[in-house]
């Protein structure tokens, strides 16, 4: 089966479409972040909430009283939270105007710890390249600019109103939508059912339901985490004397919705003002070792539990993603990142048009062990093929790694040769560090010889590889899997002809023999050698390994001579083992009857 293979100037053109969409969507985003970021809080909050209203209405609480009673019960909290914070923010600042000579003091006795005191060496050379870089610093006199006399709190008051106001009337906006959003559940979903048309029915019911199911439930319990974080981080913080720990247990809660570092930047606020408000460095030391503690125990033991991998983003996903959103949309965007990468995974998860989100946004890996595998090999990397190797044996046996791993990765090597993507001078090196790999395994998975064991009746089986060093390599995963002591294997070189193989394999009279076959081609010297095998040694058994092959036609192999035919290594291992059993029963018959 062949691929069509696009012109350049066609991939050319969905390329610069694909830049220019995405450009024009990130243009949309920040240009109209007033009206989409309270949408999408209302989104976000839509998920939050929709647990807590299936969950009284499974206790007999109508659809539209539930609704109304949970954003009733969000909005009290929305607002006394933000009452509460507003007072402690003007507290703080006036606490901080109240203590500016003792701050001063402390970034001064930093200061001259870190660089020396005002007239040490290196202060001074810091001092002298900063009039060099800042010339004006260094002027003996300043321009006065003489400007008309205007009110001082007019603009203060603009400054301060403007962003609060826009603040609340987004959040008042998010909410009215979170009523409506909760309320036609059922209506808007048949709307996005009917938009996406009835061929994508299943697609978009899958999508709905995990959507509205365990991503709800994720959001959900994330929210009640980091509430309860926060809530218990301000309490400590009180208890140990910390001032304003209201306020810093809502940035942490707040911060936690940043990944992975979102906790160590909410970490730097109290710090800080411990640090300027205490009298000694027991304040701050407290305070960072319980936030970091709390931080240890709900990330290694708390979150997985209630997590587990329902979100399945990785972690440098999430870290772009918070970048991107945080640039577009600000400390919102930050905030959000978190949940808007989850939808958009599950949106690449169930939409084949939008698969490649899965790939960029997914934990899972984005090659399979086969295709890692081949790459490693592909760029001569020993060392990673090996660990590919190795991690594929922590959770297979090693029959199942050749068969699933090392098998269809020289395939692909093969593949890329016959089609030009691998030269001969690449093959050879890709082949050496197969080799190499291959060895490495093979050393830690065979078992140590025994000393008392004995290699008497052993069944002598001739292993040929059919073309080349790829097709020996098949075979030495095969080889692996027969003990000594009941096997006695011969393997014929890659090198050497038929007519020489059939003249060496005379003295040796083999009871079984192995053609080793690694697709893609190869069947029709395969084929071959296995008529010239068949007619020398008729009395052998007679096993093609076609490695990897799912269109094998044993029928096809059968009138070419041959006694059974393998796709892999773990089927030409139950035929060799159901085999041995006959030819020791006529080696002891044979013995018989000399005696």
């Amino acid at each position: 089966m062949t691929t069509a293979t696009r012109p350049a100037w066609q991939k050319s053109i969905i390329t610069l479409s694909a830049v220019v969409t995405t450009a024009i969507i990130l243009s949309i985003l920040y240009v109209g972040r007033v009206v989409l970021i309270p949408i999408a809080m209302a989104i976000f909050l839509t998920y939050v909430l929709a647990p807590v209203v299936a969950f009284l209405q499974r206790r007999g609480l109508g659809r539209s009283p539930a609704v109304i009673l949970t954003v009733a019960a969000a909005l009290g909290l929305f607002l006394g939270t933000s009452f509460l914070i507003t007072r402690e923010l003007a507290s703080l600042s006036t606490t901080l105007a109240a203590n500016a000579e003792s701050i001063k003091a402390k970034v001064a006795s930093v200061r001259n710890s870190l660089v020396g005191s005002t007239d040490s060496p290196l202060t001074l050379l810091m001092d002298d390249i900063d009039k060099l870089i800042n010339p004006q610093k260094a002027a003996p006199g300043a321009t006065v600019v003489m400007e008309p006399r205007q009110s001082s709190w007019t603009p203060s008051l603009s400054a301060v109103l403007g962003p609060v106001t826009e603040a609340f009337g987004q959040a008042a906006f998010s909410f009215i939508l979170v009523v409506f959003m909760l309320l036609a559940k059922t209506d808007l979903a048949d709307r996005v059912f009917r938009l996406l048309g009835e061929n994508q029915m299943t697609v978009a019911t899958r999508a709905m339901h995990d959507a509205s199911g365990r991503v709800s439930k994720y959001l959900f319990r994330q929210f009640v985490l980091n509430f309860c974080f926060g809530l218990i981080v301000a309490g400590i913080l009180f208890a140990i004397g910390l001032k304003y720990s209201l306020l810093w247990g809502f940035l942490i809660f707040l911060m936690r919705y940043v990944p992975y570092i979102g906790t160590w930047i909410g970490i730097i606020p109290p710090v800080l003002f411990a640090i300027a408000t205490g009298p000694d460095w027991m304040l701050p030391l407290a305070t960072g070792g319980v936030i970091v503690g709390l931080e240890l125990l709900v990330n290694n033991f708390l979150e997985p539990y209630l997590y587990g991998k329902s979100h399945g983003i990785s972690e440098v996903a999430q870290l772009i993603s918070a970048a991107i959103w945080s640039f577009l949309w600000g400390p919102v965007g930050l905030i959000l990142s978190g949940p808007i990468t989850t939808c958009l995974l599950v949106l690449g998860r169930h939409a084949p048009s939008f698969r490649f989100l899965e790939i960029l946004l997914g934990s899972q890996p984005a090659l399979s062990p086969a295709m890692a595998l081949f790459q490693r090999l592909a760029s001569k990397d020993q060392d990673e093929a090996l660990r590919t190797m190795q991690g594929s044996m922590k959770d297979r046996d090693a029959i199942a790694v050749f068969d699933d791993v090392f098998l269809p990765a020289l395939a692909q090597v093969k593949a890329s040769r016959i089609s030009g993507q691998i030269d001969a001078e690449d093959d050879a090196a890709v082949t050496a560090v197969a080799r190499e790999i291959l060895d490495d395994t093979l050393e830690e998975i065979r078992p140590a010889p025994r000393g008392d064991e004995e290699f008497t009746d052993r069944v002598r089986i001739l292993v040929s590889p059919a073309q080349d060093e790829l097709d020996r390599l098949s075979l030495d995963a095969v080889i692996s899997q027969l003990p000594a002591a009941h096997w006695e294997v011969r393997v014929s070189s890659v090198t050497t002809l038929t007519a020489e193989l059939l003249a060496d394999a005379a003295a040796f009279d083999p009871q079984v023999i192995v053609i080793g076959s690694l697709p893609p081609g190869g069947v029709a010297h395969a084929r071959y050698l296995a008529k010239r095998l068949r007619q020398r040694f008729p009395d052998a058994h007679l096993l093609v390994g076609r490695w990897n092959d799912g269109q094998l036609n044993v029928a096809e192999w059968e009138a070419a001579g041959c006694n059974a035919a393998a796709a892999s290594v773990r089927e030409a291992v139950k035929h060799l083992e159901a085999w041995r059993p006959i030819f020791q029963e006529r080696d002891e018959g044979v013995q018989a009857g000399v005696q």
